[in-house]
């Protein structure tokens, strides 16, 4: 054990990677649009964002929402917001209407590594209570 990491010699019994939460279907990997919105390193959504939020309902759709759109302003309002950020964690507001009305939804994105054998980064954006 050392005070910088008190886990140093600790036995790992389990590792679970963003990679199996992907394959799993806790996340939904967006990283090729993220590319396109300007964000270097691999991103992935939950689940419960995506189909609450991301996924427009059929009232949306009917207004010309469509998944790539709110998935677009997912992904820019977080670079904004991640190029004045100071650490891996940052919270943010994306408003989504689903026709009828406006929602605030609070959304929180951490940047981390891909698992504990792969220390490369990835960003993960979620619902608060996905936390």
């Amino acid at each position: 054990m050392t005070a910088d990491n008190p886990f140093a010699d600790a036995e790992i019994i389990s590792i679970y990677t963003r990679q199996q939460a992907i394959e799993d279907g806790m996340f939904v990997d967006v990283s090729e649009m993220a590319k396109e919105a300007g964000i270097k390193y691999p991103v992935a959504v939950t689940t419960n964002l995506y189909e609450k939020w991301i996924k427009p309902s059929k009232e949306a759709e009917e207004l010309g929402q469509s998944v790539n759109g709110r998935l677009w302003d997912v992904l820019f309002i977080f670079r904004m917001m991640a190029l004045k950020a100071n650490g891996n964690f940052i919270k943010f507001v994306v408003a989504f209407n689903d026709g009828t009305k406006a929602e605030d939804v609070d959304i929180w994105a951490v940047c981390e590594a891909q698992s504990p054998t792969d220390p490369s980064p990835a960003i993960n954006i979620m619902l608060p209570e996905d936390y």
